[in-house]
């Protein structure tokens, strides 16, 4: 397969950035990862936007413009041959030496990962053990210091479930390792707000604003785990999987069959 770098397209055994530099020493970065659908990258200006400003941040730029970056796409795709599946953009902080004005590493790369299966079967998710730090200076920013989403998500699979959801240092629900966390509840749809410590997921954003168009009413806000448990639907959502019903929270099993709103914001 080719990835790009740092304009070039490499195989990926030969692509490679300094060992010295802070992005991999220390995992200084950002990084988005987007759905492919027809040989395109699905609402690219969405997640530009999010990582120019999680880039900011951070006190880097994007070497590239949307247009460009979205040039850069097409013809990686082209050249592995992905239809459907995602591109993941990875910035990293390069070498004082190398850019002293602080201009991104850019590794691009993709592949065929989609889910299928699972909206018939629904996702089985866990507590994680551990606390989402709602006053780190990271939160809201798609941090490349990803460890901890990782461990507790493989921790999860241990288990036999598929993601595990974070609560914050209050007790309040936060957002999955992978995803952002929905549920309904006689017919309002909840979701933990920004200052709970959640990453502000672009696939959120588009359910947000579809249950506006749908006149589905929705609550963003601070909840205890009492009120996601008592739900009467459950679904999460990020971009590769979009709109994701789960069918076991802990020890509670959901009927999908019985799904009313989840079905509605599956079809747009």
């Amino acid at each position: 397969m080719k990835v790009f770098l740092n304009d070039a397209y490499l195989d990926e055994a030969i692509a490679a950035v300094s060992p010295l530099s802070p992005g991999f020493m220390y995992g200084y970065g950002v990084f988005e990862t987007i759905r492919v659908s027809g040989s395109k990258a699905v609402f690219l200006d969405q997640h530009y936007r999010r990582m120019v400003q999680s880039l900011s941040v951070m006190g880097m730029t994007c070497p590239y413009g949307e247009e460009a970056l979205n040039g850069i796409i097409g013809e990686l795709l082209a050249l592995n041959g992905v239809d459907a599946g995602f591109v993941k953009i990875v910035c990293s902080k390069p070498t004082p030496k190398k850019q002293p004005h602080q201009e991104a590493d850019i590794l691009i790369l993709s592949g065929t990962k989609t889910y299928k299966a699972e909206y018939a079967t629904g996702l089985k998710v866990c507590l994680a053990e551990a606390k989402r730090n709602e006053f780190s200076k990271l939160v809201g920013i798609k941090s490349l210091n990803y460890a901890e989403n990782i461990l507790e998500k493989e921790a999860a699979t241990k288990r036999g479930f598929d993601e595990a959801v974070f609560l914050n240092t209050h007790g309040h629900v936060a957002e999955g390792c992978v995803a952002n966390v929905f549920w309904v509840k006689d017919g309002v749809v909840y979701t933990p707000s920004l200052d709970c410590g959640i990453l502000e997921g672009t696939a959120r954003a588009r359910v947000i604003q579809l249950c506006a168009e749908l006149r589905i009413p929705v609550r963003e806000g601070v909840y205890g785990l009492d009120e996601l448990l008592g739900a009467d639907e459950v679904f999460l959502t990020n971009a590769l999987m979009d709109v994701m019903p789960v069918s076991l929270l802990e020890d509670r099993r959901f009927d999908l069959g019985a799904y009313q709103t989840v079905p509605q914001l599956q079809r747009g």
